[in-house]
């Protein structure tokens, strides 16, 4: 596996690691919850526009695409195999998603008022009094598991693995 390869596998990691720190570990602090999944998708994106970049100096990347996968689940004589593949539509996604996901979780902070004090009247499920969102780390989680998934559907080279970040 070259380095390329290990690039790609790497793509959906960091939102998808995000998403279990967010769950676990920062729910009692709103600013640490919103900088872990935008430090994620951010990791996401420059290793997204390195192969973008890569891919793009590579003459007749078009001819031979990139791609790399691993035995997941041997069946007999044969193994479902999971994997990563980089073509010429992978290039243009791994452009624009991670830069998408990266913005939205960007305007979510703005959006959901970060910074606002929580008034006394505030309770669990329904609208907050001052504009502060109860379910604020949750949100984020949710954010970058979403941002996982769906750069894990941009690189997956066969179905089972599009499911998997579809669902």
């Amino acid at each position: 596996m070259n380095a390329s390869a290990l690039t790609v596998w790497l793509i959906p990691v960091p939102p998808l690691l995000s998403a279990a720190v967010i769950l676990l570990f920062t729910f009692r602090s709103r600013w640490l919850s919103h900088t872990v999944a935008l430090t994620a998708i951010g990791i996401s994106l420059v290793l997204g526009w390195s192969v973008v970049f890569g891919a793009l100096g590579t003459p007749h990347f078009a001819d031979h695409p990139l791609a790399s996968s691993i035995d997941w689940l041997p069946t007999g004589n044969t193994a479902l195999r999971m994997g990563v593949a980089v073509d010429p539509l992978t290039v243009v996604m791994l452009f624009f998603v991670p830069l998408a996901c990266a913005l939205i979780i960007l305007y979510s902070v703005g959006y959901s008022n970060f910074g606002k004090a929580l008034d006394a009247h505030d309770a669990v499920g329904s609208p907050p009094h001052n504009g502060v969102e109860p379910m604020y780390t949750r949100f984020f989680a949710f954010l970058s598991l979403f941002s996982g998934a769906m750069l894990l559907l941009v690189v997956a080279d066969n179905l089972l693995l599009l499911f998997f970040g579809w669902e």
